[in-house]
């Protein structure tokens, strides 16, 4: 009776889920925007290498801008993700995973003072039969907390390599104290 239950609440649940996450960078756009639109570059802020330490990433030709291309391989399975589109201020890519499992997204960017305002919207569908609805909160879930902790990384990363932050540090380090 209660696996009955779980199938019949499971195939009422969402199929669909949504992850959105804002994060302010105090750094200019163009230090920012090659760090997630050169798949090259991602290396140095994607936190996939700390949720599955088994996975191994291959990056396609071009490595930047539309028809960008990565593939990966890990204990959670496989995938591969392709930028689709990129302007001034947004860049959408698609992300299907093994096989099945479509997901779109957009990172938006605005830049305003010297800082720039990166948000991700990633949206997918579950297709598994009988536990789709299950599915799909745990895919909200993970990608929540991942998209979070990848974000805060591109932020530090950012930050530590704009010039005009380093060059305001190092004034603030050589200018005479008062004692």
């Amino acid at each position: 009776m209660l696996s009955l239950v779980l199938v019949l609440i499971g195939l009422i649940l969402p199929q669909h889920y949504s992850v959105s996450k804002t994060v302010k960078i105090n750094a200019a756009q163009e230090v920012v925007k090659p760090l997630f639109t050169d798949f090259s570059q991602w290396y140095k802020w994607s936190p996939w290498e700390k949720v599955d330490s088994s996975i191994e990433f291959n990056i396609g030709e071009p490595s930047s801008g539309v028809g960008a291309h990565q593939s990966w391989q890990g204990k959670w399975g496989y995938g591969e993700m392709t930028i689709t589109a990129v302007s001034d201020n947004k860049i959408d890519f698609n992300i299907l995973l093994n096989a099945e499992h479509i997901i779109t997204g957009t990172f938006t960017f605005i830049e305003q003072n010297n800082t720039v305002t990166l948000t991700c919207i990633i949206e997918g569908q579950t297709t598994a039969p009988l536990i789709s609805g299950y599915t799909a909160i745990l895919s909200e879930y993970v990608l929540k907390n991942t998209v979070s902790l990848g974000l805060n990384n591109l932020q530090t990363i950012a930050q530590l390599s704009n010039p005009k932050r380093v060059e305001k540090s190092h004034d603030s380090q050589n200018s005479p104290s008062e004692n």
